[in-house]
């Protein structure tokens, strides 16, 4: 008997500590879900704020100032024009190899945009009510950056993205860019997809393509804290003129000598300094891996400015 009234109190114990855990379980899950809605995603200080501290260390935003229309930026590099009216393409003007390239990139829409706003950094920020707002922002190192501010779960949290005239492509390593359409163009590289919840913490996030389109997925867990900022970045200064191969040229270098042949002939029609040994070797392994693909892959050469770099697509 005296062992039967000796566990009572045990047991009491035991009770209010289940019960004390609990509490603090529900209290915390409580106060994470109030973390997710006490910021104001439409206001736009509130955004810059954001987008601010979650960028990366680097590049930050160049002034711009509203012009028919449009807020301009300019760097030594780039003239970008961002729209007032989220329907319309960031126009951007940059030079690569000693030629004027004009790129015209698409929001994404279907997420209730309003009219955009400038933030006192520069940052152009077109708010939405009920989804995921953007901010678009010229960097002074002059590329693009794009990034989508993601206020809760029941958010959107895919942003798809066009370049006219241009269709995205990732390779075989998981690089996405975009490829201006035809044989002889430009590739324009995305700098890899980032994204970070309003604690700090970095949410998982990729690129695919879809369609000509590239599209940024956010997958956050169950510790994201809300709001979560994701961002794809178009690198002009990286940009360069390539010949894009077909799916039939790639398949015809087999071996070193139809490699070789196809050096000498690219470096006789683009003017070209490339030594065609060493490099036609490489051609010939990068032939091959793209052959064994699939879906089967094809071949851009960058012509300009570096000429001889290789990256794989799919066509």
């Amino acid at each position: 008997m005296k062992n039967a009234r000796g566990t009572r109190p045990t047991r009491h114990l035991r009770t209010l500590a289940v019960f004390a855990v609990t509490s603090c379980v529900v209290a915390f899950s409580a106060s994470a879900a109030s973390a997710d809605t006490v910021v104001d995603t439409t206001d736009v200080a509130t955004v810059v704020s954001l987008v601010s501290d979650a960028a990366p260390a680097g590049s930050r935003p160049v002034e711009a100032v509203e012009a028919d229309g449009s807020f301009a930026a300019s760097t030594a590099e780039t003239d970008t024009s961002i729209p007032i009216d989220p329907t319309s393409p960031v126009e951007v003007s940059t030079e690569v190899a000693g030629r004027t390239v004009v790129a015209k990139i698409d929001l994404p829409s279907g997420l209730g945009l309003d009219d955009g706003e400038i933030g006192q950094d520069g940052t152009v920020v077109y708010p939405s009510a009920d989804d995921a707002t953007l901010a678009v922002q010229s960097l002074a190192n002059g590329d693009t950056r794009v990034q989508t501010v993601i206020p809760d779960r029941d958010s959107t949290h895919k942003a798809t993205f066009g370049l006219d005239g241009y269709r995205a492509v990732i390779d075989d390593a998981g690089n996405a860019g975009f490829l201006q359409e035809g044989r002889d163009g430009i590739y324009v590289p995305v700098a890899p997809a980032w994204a970070t919840d309003a604690a700090g913490a970095p949410v998982r996030t990729y690129y695919e393509v879809r369609g000509d389109r590239l599209a940024q997925i956010v997958v956050p867990s169950a510790t994201t804290v809300y709001p979560v900022v994701a961002d794809p970045t178009w690198g002009w200064r990286n940009a360069a003129w390539g010949l894009t191969l077909s799916r039939s040229e790639t398949a015809s270098i087999k071996d070193y000598a139809a490699a070789s042949s196809f050096c000498t002939a690219l470096v006789k029609s683009k003017g070209l300094a490339v030594a065609c040994g060493a490099w036609a070797a490489y051609l010939q392994i990068q032939a091959a891996t793209a052959n064994r693909q699939w879906p089967r892959g094809c071949l851009h050469i960058v012509v300009a400015p570096l000429p001889g770099a290789i990256s794989h697509t799919y066509c």
